[in-house]
C-alpha cells in the first residue's frame, strides 16, 4: 500500500504544497551581496521611535522614494542638478550613461530589492547624487552659493533638518557613487588644493568630525562616515569573559563607592578611562536630534558591523551608569552631560530606552576590563567607608571646619581629662 502511494508521489502531478514553496523560493530574489551596506531598520527597532528613523524633508535613495511628505525636496534636487551641470558644464547624457554602468554594483548595496526600473533607479541616484554633492560644495564654497538658494540662504531650520536626514540609515547612497559623479566633473582639476569629496563631507559634519581624521577604511556611506568619527585610532581588543559578567554599578553607586567622575576633552566619545578613583569621560552634548543619531548608529552596527559594535558599547556602557535622575545630575555636575533636552528626567529615559530590544555580546565588549575594574574598586569596603566619611564630614568648607573644629575641641577635651587625672593621681 505504502508502496502505490510512492508511486503516485513520483507521476507528473504534484503536491500544492511543492508549488507553493517552489513560489515562495523563486520569490525570494538573489541572497544578500557582500557589498550590501543600506539597510531597512528592523520593525521591533522602528517601532520604538519611528521620528529617529523617518527623513524630514528630503528623501535619498531608493527606501523613502516617492513619499507624498518628501515631493516638496525635488524641485530643489533638480535646481542642484541644473546649477551643477552649468557651473562644471558637464553632459547630462554621459552623466546618465555612466550611473547606468553602476546600476549592478548600486543595487548590491541595498538589503531590499526595489521594484524601480532601470531608468528610474538611474535618475534617482543621479539626482540623489548630485543634489549631495552640490549641497556639500556650496557648504563648501560660499560663492557657490546663490541668492535664491533656499537650503542654504534663506531658512537655517531647513538646513538642520535636511542633516539630520542625510545621516539616517535608510536615507543612504553608496559613497562611491558620489566620490565617482564628483570626480567624474572635476577630474580636470590638478590643484592641490582642491577638496575631495571625502572633504566635502568631512566639512559639511563639523559638529560629528570631532576628531578630524582620516577613516582608515573604505567608507561605505555618510553614516558608516559619521560612525568613523567616533572610533578611536586604535582599538583595543577586550579580554574573553566568562558568562558571569557584570556590567557597570549606575553612577550614583559608584560615587557612593569613592569614584570620582571628571570631564575629559576628547574627540573620541569611547575614549574612557579609570584610575586613581577617577573615571574621566569625554563630553556628550545632547540636542533634539542626538537621540536620531545615536539610534542610526546602534542600528548599522546591528547590521553590519556585529562584531565590531564599538558604538553600541558605548550606549550600553552608559545606559548602565544612568538609571535615575540622580545619575544624571552627577554627570551634568561633572561635565560629562551638556543636557540641552530639558529636564534631567528626559535623559534619563533617553538612556534607559536606547538599549530596548537590543542585545550585546559581553565578550567582546569595548569596556570589559574598564567595567572589571570599577566593579573591583565598589568591591572595597574602605572605599565605601573613606566615600561616606568625606561625605558626611568634608563635602564643604563649613562641614570641613565643623569636623576640624570639633575634632580640636574633642582633643582639648581629652587633653584636658588627662590632666585632671593625672592631678588626682598626685
Amino acid at each position: 500500500m505504502q508502496s502505490d502511494k510512492r508511486a503516485e508521489g513520483t507521476g507528473n502531478s504534484c503536491h500544492p504544497a511543492v508549488e507553493c514553496i517552489r513560489e515562495m523560493i523563486s520569490a525570494l530574489g538573489p541572497p544578500l551581496s557582500s557589498k550590501c551596506c543600506i539597510y531597512k531598520v528592523p520593525s521591533n527597532i522602528y517601532r520604538q521611535n519611528v521620528a529617529a528613523y523617518e527623513p524630514y524633508v528630503v528623501s535619498i535613495g531608493p527606501f523613502h522614494h516617492g513619499k507624498s511628505n518628501l515631493k516638496a525636496m525635488e524641485k530643489h534636487k533638480f535646481r542642484y542638478l541644473e546649477s551643477f551641470l552649468e557651473r562644471e558644464k558637464l553632459d547630462l547624457e554621459d552623466l546618465v550613461n555612466t550611473t547606468e554602468e553602476w546600476e549592478e554594483e548600486i543595487r548590491a548595496c541595498y538589503a531590499e530589492n526595489f521594484e524601480l526600473s532601470s531608468n528610474d533607479f538611474v535618475q534617482m541616484i543621479l539626482v540623489d547624487g548630485v543634489f549631495i554633492i552640490e549641497l556639500f560644495l556650496r557648504n563648501y564654497y560660499s560663492d557657490f552659493q546663490e541668492d535664491s538658494d533656499r537650503i542654504l540662504t534663506f531658512n537655517p531650520g531647513f538646513l538642520n533638518a535636511i542633516t539630520h536626514d542625510l545621516i539616517l540609515l535608510e536615507n543612504q547612497l553608496p559613497f562611491f557613487v558620489l566620490e565617482r559623479i564628483f570626480d567624474s566633473a572635476f577630474r580636470l582639476i590638478s590643484q592641490d588644493n582642491f577638496p575631495t569629496m571625502l572633504d566635502l563631507a568631512f566639512d559639511f559634519f563639523p559638529e560629528y568630525n570631532t576628531q578630524k581624521k582620516q577613516p582608515d577604511f573604505e567608507v561605505k556611506h555618510l553614516l558608516d562616515l559619521l560612525r568613523a568619527f567616533q572610533l578611536p585610532s586604535n582599538l583595543r581588543m577586550q579580554p574573553k569573559i566568562d558568562a558571569a559578567f557584570e556590567f557597570l554599578h549606575s553612577a550614583t553607586e559608584l560615587h557612593e563607592a569613592g569614584v570620582k567622575f571628571k570631564m575629559v576633552s576628547s574627540g573620541c566619545l569611547l575614549d574612557i578611562h579609570f584610575q586613581n578613583n577617577i573615571l574621566e569621560i569625554p563630553c556628550l552634548k545632547l540636542y533634539n536630534k542626538t537621540e536620531s543619531y545615536i539610534r542610526n548608529l546602534m542600528v548599522f552596527e546591528q547590521c553590519h558591523y556585529p562584531y565590531n559594535s564599538r558604538i553600541l558599547d558605548y550606549v550600553f556602557f552608559m545606559d548602565n551608569l544612568i538609571n535615575t535622575t540622580k545619575d544624571v545630575d552627577l554627570l551634568v555636575q561633572s561635565g560629562v552631560i551638556v543636557n540641552w533636552l530639558g529636564d534631567t528626567a528626559t535623559v534619563a529615559t533617553l538612556f534607559n530606552n536606547l538599549c530596548t530590544n537590543v542585545t550585546i555580546d559581553t565578550s567582546n565588549f569595548y569596556f570589559a576590563g574598564l567595567c572589571e575594574d570599577l566593579n573591583a574598586y565598589c568591591r572595597v569596603p574602605w572605599h565605601h567607608w573613606k566615600a561616606i566619611f568625606k561625605r558626611d564630614y568634608f563635602s564643604t568648607p563649613w562641614r570641613t571646619a565643623a569636623t576640624i573644629a570639633a575634632t580640636m575641641l574633642l582633643v582639648l577635651t581629652l587633653i584636658q581629662t588627662i590632666c585632671s587625672i593625672i592631678s588626682l593621681l598626685k
